[in-house]
């Protein structure tokens, strides 16, 4: 079935030139606007929530999903579980590539770890985007002919699985983190603020 979803989307390259270069375009560039707008999203984020402690986190939660899911891809690759589509079949072959292991996709794991960790941590709101953005980049791996799409789904599972572990190490230790760092009002404090707030 890889190879026949394979040979189902790369076999529209070449046919139609401007979804070439949109594809070409994904493949190659995407993957850095996606970024450029997470940054943005996390340091808006940031700004709303405070930069220390609360954006801290949130960073800190952004790039561990990314470091546990690029780590994963590493290992996996460790076992040559597959080569690149252009080493083994005819494929319409847009953009220059050099052979090795195939699966997972970096381009896809980077992408969805990005997009997973913005939906889970950042913003509900711009993750579905992020999501479909990381989607996008993945297929267009697979239409110019350098990835199958085993390869963008691995990379799509192992950031999620990077996701679902930052996820269940913030339910241990955001509140003990947040406690640590955020500061202690007294009640002077605390009642100046409310009363501040509700002239709001």
């Amino acid at each position: 079935m890889n190879d026949e979803i394979f040979g189902l989307i790369n076999g529209l390259a070449g046919r139609i030139g401007p979804l070439d270069l949109l594809m070409v375009f994904a493949a190659k560039y995407l993957i850095f606007l996606l970024f450029a707008a997470g940054a943005v999203v996390l340091y808006l984020r940031a700004r709303q929530d405070g930069w220390w402690p609360v954006g801290a986190w949130r960073i800190g939660q952004v790039g561990a999903t990314l470091a546990i899911a690029l780590v994963l891809s590493q290992v996996v690759r460790l076992f040559h579980l597959s080569l690149r589509p252009f080493q083994t079949h005819q494929v319409h072959m847009l953009i220059p590539h050099d052979p090795g292991v195939s699966l997972p996709s970096d381009h896809a794991t980077a992408s969805f770890a990005l997009a997973v960790s913005v939906w889970f941590f950042v913003s509900a709101k711009w993750g579905p985007y992020f999501m479909g953005v990381a989607a996008l980049v993945a297929i267009s791996r697979v239409f110019v002919g350098v990835h199958y799409p085993a390869d963008i789904t691995a990379g799509a599972l192992l950031s999620t699985i990077g996701g679902l572990a930052v996820w269940g190490a913030t339910l241990l230790w955001q509140d003990r983190f947040l406690r640590r760092y955020t500061p202690q009002w007294d009640e002077d404090q605390l009642v100046d603020e409310r009363a501040l707030e509700s002239t709001v």
